[in-house]
């Protein structure tokens, strides 16, 4: 196994794990374009640290008890209601007539931008999949021969990293990019997010009802 391929590799696959548009990667746009690069940052502090979570779990050993479907309908619920309450918080913000401003006070603050990234990342277990796909896939081209417990970590290391990269890069870059964008812009933009993570909302809950009248 060549060590240093194996890093990059998992880096890369942890980097393009991040490009398809979720509520964390809604966030971090939506707080960058209202100006908001340090509480934006910390909400991929807070996405990173529950990827490192999920990783934990699918590389040592507890991740069945998540595979069960009643566990997996609460996550999906508990998703759905944090998505609908800030997609309707940022909705109707952004009708309103005044000068954007990046919805009640306190949400500016770091600290709950922290708690936002790893709320909205933790209720997404299916990142226990991702893991786990990712080993299947290094073993089946041989870069790996096992999941040993140092692979494991070096690969939840370089996996993360990759994934958080992605994350702030398009968080600086957005911040950058605001300045050539309009107020009346900006209310758009915010209303197109909202209305993202309302639908994302309504897949989630409506999962997590299909999940449990199955059971049913």
């Amino acid at each position: 196994m060549n060590f240093t391929i194996f890093i990059i590799s998992a880096y890369l696959l942890g980097f393009i794990a991040a490009i398809p548009t979720g509520p964390v990667q809604v966030e971090v746009v939506r707080r960058s374009v209202n100006g908001h690069l340090k509480p934006s940052l910390m909400v991929v502090l807070g996405a990173f640290v529950s990827d490192v979570f999920y990783g934990s779990i699918a590389f040592f050993g507890i991740a069945p008890y998540l595979e069960e479907e009643k566990i997996m309908a609460v996550f999906w619920l508990a998703g759905g209601v944090i998505l609908t309450v800030l997609g309707i918080v940022i909705i109707r913000h952004s009708l309103r007539d005044e000068e954007i401003s990046y919805v009640p006070e306190r949400l500016k603050r770091k600290r709950w931008a922290f708690l936002g990234g790893l709320s909205l990342s933790a209720t997404n277990p299916t990142m226990i999949l991702w893991w786990l796909s990712g080993v299947k896939i290094f073993k089946d081209i041989g870069l790996i021969d096992g999941l040993t417990s140092e692979i494991a970590a070096a690969f939840l290391a370089a996996g993360s990293l990759g994934l958080a990269s992605y994350l702030a890069g398009l968080s600086l870059f957005i911040y950058w990019a605001k300045k050539f964008i309009s107020q009346r812009t900006l209310r758009r933009i915010n209303l197109f997010f909202g209305s993202v993570l309302v639908l994302i909302a309504i897949y989630f809950i409506y999962t997590s009802f299909r999940v449990v009248l199955h059971i049913s």
